[in-house]
């Protein structure tokens, strides 16, 4: 560890403080969460669904990267991602987003996780065309292998040749 030490340090580890929203505000009234929210999610629209999807799930990105899912993971390793940038993530120092805007956007993601998924299955919470197409193609394959099963099995194609051998040394 004194190798690491001696390369600087880095931001500090997060509070609770610094990524969760107050109950009220600096001079006691009463804190606007659904303000909050609605900005986080702006910001995060602007800045974060190019990556992870506007449902926070990831995704795949270019040369070989990958987005990780947000949805479920801690506030505290969320708000170290936003200032320290892992993998191909710029960072998102205090003079890019202010750390109000951050508890912002932690606090909208949090709301993701909260949304129902209409349909059933969310299929990566990719919404209900996935599910209509995943229907879909499941519908078209059975219907063309029922095809192809009757096909095999008409009369045609099981009804023997004239001149056809049938058992061994018969001729029909």
């Amino acid at each position: 560890t004194a190798y690491v030490d001696s390369l600087g340090t880095g931001p500090a580890i997060p509070t609770e403080a610094d990524y969760t929203l107050p109950e009220t505000n600096e001079d006691g009234s009463a804190f606007d969460r659904e303000a909050a929210i609605s900005r986080g999610g702006q910001i995060f629209l602007t800045n974060c669904t190019a990556c992870h999807n506007f449902s926070g799930s990831g995704g795949a990105m270019p040369r070989g990267g990958f987005a990780p899912a947000i949805l479920d993971v801690d506030s505290k390793y969320i708000y170290e991602a936003l200032l320290t940038g892992p993998q191909s993530m710029p960072t998102f120092s205090n003079g890019n987003l202010t750390p109000d805007e951050k508890r912002d956007v932690i606090a909208y993601i949090r709301t993701l996780e909260e949304q129902p998924t209409y349909g059933g299955f969310g299929l990566g919470a990719l919404g209900p065309v996935a599910e209509g197409l995943f229907a879909w193609v499941v519908g078209i394959g059975g219907l063309l292998g029922f095809a192809i099963w009757i096909a095999a099995h008409t009369t045609r194609t099981t009804k023997s040749k004239p001149g056809a051998i049938v058992e061994q040394g018969e001729l029909t």
